[in-house]
């Protein structure tokens, strides 16, 4: 049986690039393509595929945050994040959120083959331009999860600081992730006094190190 693959990326041109390259590889077959992530979350559910390969930038929310959303509909796919963010907080929150992979968009298209083969046989794959980078830290230490500022905050509130670092207002926020502006305002005080901040200019400031635009 052909490997099943949801390609999530908001660049139709990267869909249609992957598609094309992977459809050669024979024992791969595209399900479908998803340019944001509710199209994504009820393909997902639609399809069931083997894989989902998914990039971080989405509109509305992160493809990190949308892991969770995954997993709280019961979604059960291996996820492999194909992206052009090699921050460490990314790679730390993908892991934790579930992905089994980590690649980079300027790693060569041989790497993303590796990495769904490896992944459909029980197998976590990360780029090799980021594995001397990861182990750097490690042997130095530190562990991973102690690298990302954002890795004492909940799920709901990961979405919630990913929003504001893009400058979102509270009814924005609210309207996106479907709560009422004053959920987003406990949210945003919680993560403001995770992360030491003594003001939303000075939250803003320190979520925009954290989620690169």
């Amino acid at each position: 049986m052909p490997v099943s693959i949801l390609i999530v990326d908001d660049h139709p041109v990267i869909c249609h690039g992957l598609t094309r390259i992977l459809e050669k590889q024979g024992d791969m077959v595209i399900i479908g393509e998803a340019g944001d992530w509710k199209s994504a979350l009820e393909a997902v559910k639609l399809h069931q595929p083997d894989v989902v390969i998914l990039d971080i930038t989405l509109q509305g929310i992160d493809g990190v945050s949308l892991i969770n959303r995954m997993k709280e509909n019961g979604v059960k796919t291996r996820i492999i994040m194909y992206t052009m963010h090699n921050s460490r907080d990314y790679i730390t929150r993908a892991f934790q959120a579930g992905a089994l992979g980590y690649i980079l968009k300027s790693d060569k298209m041989e790497q993303l083959v590796t990495a769904i083969r490896e992944v459909m046989n029980g197998k976590v794959y990360l780029s090799n331009s980021l594995s001397e980078t990861i182990m750097t830290d490690l042997l130095g230490g530190r562990n991973i999860a102690e690298i990302s500022g954002t890795s004492s905050l909940t799920p709901r509130e990961y979405e919630v600081a990913s929003l504001v670092s893009q400058g979102l207002s509270i009814e924005q926020i609210g309207e996106t992730l479907f709560i009422s502006p004053q959920t987003v305002r406990v949210h945003r005080t919680r993560i403001m006094h995770k992360l030491s901040c003594s003001g939303v200019h000075e939250l803003l400031l320190k979520l925009r190190e954290y989620f690169p635009q």
